[in-house]
């Protein structure tokens, strides 16, 4: 199952907090799209996600980050 989460409208830290909480609530084999508004908040998740050992993939849409990743 995919789910999109856009925190596009959020900036660093609640960014990361936002993120965190979506990625918690993701059940095995799930994926996340993750919708990021700003450069911080994207390096911010990035880093949470490297510290969990995902990969997650980046596509970049404007000013927009967009991280997908699979638990």
């Amino acid at each position: 199952m995919t789910k999109t989460f856009d925190l596009s409208g959020f900036i660093c830290p609640l960014s990361k907090i936002k993120a965190t909480q979506a990625l918690d609530s993701l059940a095995d084999g799930d994926t996340a799209t993750l919708i990021l508004g700003d450069s911080d908040s994207f390096k911010s998740v990035a880093q949470e996600l490297k510290a969990r050992g995902l990969a997650p993939t980046l596509k970049q849409d404007g000013d927009k980050y967009i991280l997908t990743v699979k638990s």
